[in-house]
C-alpha cells in the first residue's frame, strides 16, 4: 500500500440504532459509507448527518468543486436521494462551513434547519422545512447558520460567523419567526455552540467573553453566562448525551486534544484510554468533533502524525477504547510522529512547531527541511497524518509546520494578530522557524523549502519572493499571489469580511500595504524554483492567481512550472493526490 492509497475519513455519526457512518475518499471522492457499503451521491460530501428516526442521512455534497453544496435526504436502504436543494449558483450550509457541529434535525425530525444564499449571494438566511416547504425564519445581512432546535423546538439557535474570531448567537421563535440577539457584542468574541440544555432553558458552548481562551460554560436564555471550565488553552469543542446526563468536551494543546468528560454537575474525569492524538477542533473542522451513541458511549475520530485516522468507541464507565475502523491497514509501520518544538522570532514572540525528523538525518549527514504552512489562516497545523510529509520523510527530507501568529488554537488575541496584516508578522514567523531548523544538528539550514496549499500557497510565493536567501525552492498550492485581486474576486459569502480580514483597498494605507505585501510585487526577487498547482472550477482562490504569478515569473526569466487541475476545486481529491504527491516530492528532491 502506498502513502496516498489509504482512506481519508471524516465526519463519523451514531445512528438512532448504533450504526455509525462516516464519509470516506475510498471511492475516488469523499462520499457516506455505512456498514462498509458505499452509498454513492453525486459530488464530494462534505456532511453527512442521520435524521433521528434513522430513516434517512442528511447529505450537503459539492457538484462540481465549486461549492454550491446541494442538500437531499438520502434513503439508506434504496440508496435514492431527494433533494431538498439543488440549484446551480446557490449555497446550502448545515452549520459551520467546513464544519460537523451543528444539529440540522428538531429532535422527532419533523423540522430541517439550513441556510442559503439563494435570496442574497453574499448572505446567508436560515431557513426551516416542514411537511416538504421551508420558509425564511431569519433574512441575513452577514452568515447566518443554524446550530440546533431545543428539545422542545419552540426555539432554534443560530450563529452569525462574521469572522472566525467574531461570533454572536441569536434564537428565533419559530411560533412568530423572530430573532432574538442571545449575546452582547462587546469586541470580537466567539460563541461555538455545543448542545441544547435539556430543558430548553440555554444551551452549552465554547466562549472567549472575557477571556483569551475559549472555556467551557452554559449560557441561559436570559444571557447568564455559567463557567464549567476555564483553563489556559482552548476548549474547542465537545458533546452531550442523548439523556443530557453525560457531557464531554477537549482541550487544544499543540493541536493534540486532552480528552475529559463528566456527569452533568460531576467533577471531570481525564479519558486516558485512547492514544495521544487529535480528536476535536473547532467546529468540528474535518469532522473532529465527539458524538455519543444511544446508549452514553462516545465515538471520536483520532488522528496522529504516524498513523491513519481511526474511529474509537469509548465506554467511558470502564474507562476502555475499542477501534471500530482499519482505515490505515498496509501503511508502513515506520511513519514518523512530530515533536512539539517553539522558535522565536526577531520580535521575540515565540512559535509553536511540529517538526519531523527523517530517519537517518545526523550531524554527519544532514538533511533539508521543508517548512509547509496550513491554511486558512486560521487553521492550524494538527498532528494529523499526511502522505505529502511521510513521503517527504521517506526520502530524508525534514518537514516543519508552524502555528504561527493568525493560527488558531493559542487564544483569540493569537489568532487575530493577522487580521489586516497578511504577509506581515506571519512572515517575521516563517523567518524565525527557518533560523530554528538552521540550528538543528541534523538538519542542513541552506537546503530549505517551502509549501502551502490555499493561505499557504500565499505564504509560500511570500517566502521566495520577500526572504528570497531563506529558501532554496517552494511549491504554492491554490495560493494567492496579490491581495487587492484576491479580495475583489472572493468568494460572495466572504466579501461582508474581507475588510476586516485582509484589508479594505479604499483605504489609502491599507492599499499601500496590500501591495507591498502582494508576493507579485516582489516577483522579480524571486530566486528559488517555484511549483505551482491550482484546481481550475477553485471558487475560493481564482485560478488566475496562479497563473498571474507564473507568468510574471516566466517574463522575468525565473524558473517556474504550472500546472491546473481541471474539474477540481479549491482542495485536491483522492483521484488526484498521487500524482500531486508525487509531483511535489519529485520537486523538492530535485532543488533541495
Amino acid at each position: 500500500m502506498s502513502l496516498t492509497d489509504f482512506e481519508q475519513v471524516s465526519g463519523a455519526d451514531p445512528g438512532p440504532d448504533g450504526r455509525v457512518v462516516w464519509i470516506s475518499d475510498r471511492s475516488g471522492k469523499p462520499q457516506p459509507w455505512l456498514d462498509g457499503v458505499h452509498l454513492p451521491v453525486p459530488g464530494a460530501v462534505r456532511r453527512c448527518a442521520w435524521r433521528p428516526d434513522g430513516a434517512r442521512l442528511l447529505v450537503l455534497t459539492d457538484p462540481d468543486g465549486g461549492e454550491d453544496h446541494w442538500l437531499g435526504e438520502l434513503d439508506p436502504v434504496t440508496g435514492d436521494v431527494e433533494w431538498v436543494v439543488a440549484e446551480e449558483g446557490v449555497r446550502c450550509e448545515v452549520g459551520v462551513p467546513y464544519g460537523s457541529t451543528g444539529h440540522p434535525y428538531s429532535a422527532d425530525g419533523g423540522l430541517l434547519a439550513y441556510a442559503s444564499n439563494a435570496r442574497d449571494p453574499e448572505v446567508f438566511d436560515v431557513l426551516v422545512r416542514e411537511g416538504g416547504e421551508s420558509r425564511i425564519v431569519l433574512r441575513g445581512d452577514d452568515r447566518y447558520l443554524p446550530m440546533g432546535f431545543s428539545p422542545d423546538a419552540r426555539l432554534l439557535l443560530v450563529l452569525e460567523l462574521h469572522q472566525n474570531s467574531d461570533h454572536e448567537l441569536y434564537v428565533v421563535d419559530l411560533a412568530s419567526d423572530t430573532p432574538r440577539r442571545l449575546t452582547d457584542h462587546g469586541g470580537p468574541a466567539k460563541y461555538e455552540p455545543i448542545a441544547w440544555l435539556p430543558d430548553s432553558s440555554g444551551i452549552y458552548l465554547g466562549t472567549t467573553r472575557g477571556r483569551d481562551f475559549l472555556g467551557l460554560a452554559t449560557l441561559s436564555l436570559a444571557g447568564e453566562l455559567t463557567w464549567l471550565d476555564t483553563p489556559e488553552a482552548d476548549v474547542e469543542g465537545g458533546a452531550l448525551s442523548p439523556d443530557g446526563t453525560r457531557l464531554a468536551w477537549g482541550r487544544n494543546e499543540h493541536g493534540y486534544t486532552r480528552l475529559s468528560w463528566s456527569e452533568v454537575g460531576g467533577e471531570p474525569v481525564e479519558v486516558t484510554c485512547l492514544p495521544t492524538g487529535w480528536t476535536i477542533a473547532e467546529h468540528g473542522l474535518d469532522g473532529h468533533v465527539p458524538r455519543f451513541t444511544h446508549d452514553n458511549r462516545l465515538v471520536v475520530q483520532l488522528a496522529r502524525g504516524d498513523a491513519a485516522t481511526e474511529l474509537f468507541v469509548v465506554d467511558l464507565d470502564a474507562g476502555t477504547a475499542e477501534r471500530i475502523s482499519d482505515f490505515g491497514a498496509g501503511l508502513p509501520d515506520d511513519l514518523v510522529a512530530p515533536t512539539v518544538v517553539h522558535a522565536t522570532g526577531a520580535d521575540g514572540v515565540r512559535v509553536p512547531c511540529l517538526l519531523y525528523r527523517p530517519p537517518g538525518a545526523s550531524a554527519d549527514a544532514p538533511a533539508p527541511v521543508v517548512m509547509t504552512v496550513h491554511g486558512g489562516p486560521e487553521s492550524q497545523a494538527y498532528p494529523a497524518f499526511s502522505p505529502l510529509v511521510q513521503a517527504l520523510l521517506a526520502e530524508g527530507i525534514g518537514v516543519v509546520a508552524p502555528n504561527y501568529r493568525g493560527s488558531s488554537g493559542y487564544g483569540l488575541r493569537y489568532q487575530r494578530v493577522l487580521y489586516r496584516d497578511w504577509g506581515g508578522s506571519d512572515l517575521v514567523d516563517y523567518a524565525a522557524t527557518a533560523a530554528l531548523v538552521a540550528g538543528l544538528d541534523w538538519a542542513d539550514g541552506s537546503r530549505l523549502g517551502v509549501h502551502g496549499a490555499s493561505y499557504g500557497g500565499f505564504a509560500a510565493f511570500s517566502c521566495v519572493a520577500r526572504q528570497p536567501d531563506l529558501w532554496r525552492a517552494a511549491v504554492s498550492e491554490c495560493g494567492t499571489s496579490d491581495l487587492l485581486t484576491d479580495i475583489r474576486n472572493a468568494p460572495p459569502t466572504w466579501r461582508g469580511r474581507t475588510a476586516e480580514w485582509i484589508g479594505d483597498p479604499d483605504d489609502p494605507a491599507d492599499l499601500a500595504r496590500l501591495v507591498e505585501h502582494s508576493p507579485l510585487t516582489h516577483a522579480h526577487r524571486v530566486r528559488a524554483p517555484v511549483l505551482i498547482l491550482h484546481g481550475e472550477n477553485d471558487t475560493r482562490v481564482a485560478p488566475e492567481e496562479s497563473e498571474r504569478m507564473y507568468r510574471r515569473l516566466r517574463e522575468l526569466g525565473k524558473p517556474a512550472r504550472l500546472e491546473l487541475h481541471p474539474g477540481v476545486g479549491h482542495e485536491i481529491d483522492r483521484e488526484g493526490l498521487p500524482r500531486t504527491t508525487a509531483l511535489i516530492v519529485d520537486w523538492f528532491t530535485t532543488h533541495l
